[in-house]
């Protein structure tokens, strides 16, 4: 089920949680957070929440949601990064929908830094979120169907 699906901002030129830009906002991402708990509390899933996020808007993207907005998202909906499926659309790419691998990178205080690799979607992931996530359909991802 889902249990969030809206917009995610950053703001231009923010270093250090302050802004240096007067443009309103760089990046915007589609944000959908899936509970797969909540469908089916009978089962134990090894990974019950799955992120997907997609640009929103038009505009030059030179980053991704995981590697901007990654911690805030974590942060502000409790999610734990050992349980979570973090799924971004690609638009310009073949493969379309890659997912997000975490690796610590190190710590420092209560920080903690990851590197974010990157691989294709797998065709139970993929069905898996199909429900969720009607645009899917569109993309003539192979194995979708």
């Amino acid at each position: 089920m889902i249990f969030f699906d809206g917009t995610y901002r950053l703001q231009a030129g923010i270093d250090g949680g302050h802004a240096t830009s007067r443009r309103k906002s760089a990046y915007a991402w589609r944000v959908r957070i899936i509970n797969l708990s909540l469908g089916r509390p009978d089962i134990r899933h090894i990974r019950p929440f799955i992120v997907f996020t997609s640009p929103a808007g038009n505009g030059i993207f030179k980053t991704n949601c995981a590697e901007s907005m990654g911690k805030r998202i974590f942060r502000d909906f409790s999610l734990n990064m050992a349980e979570t499926l973090w799924l971004e659309l690609f638009p310009d790419t073949s493969g379309k929908i890659y997912a997000a691998v975490f690796t610590p990178r190190f710590t420092y205080g209560p920080e903690a830094y990851y590197d974010i690799g990157w691989r294709p979607i797998r065709p139970n992931e993929l069905r898996t979120i199909a429900p969720f996530i009607a645009e899917i359909a569109d993309l003539n991802i192979p194995d979708y169907h």
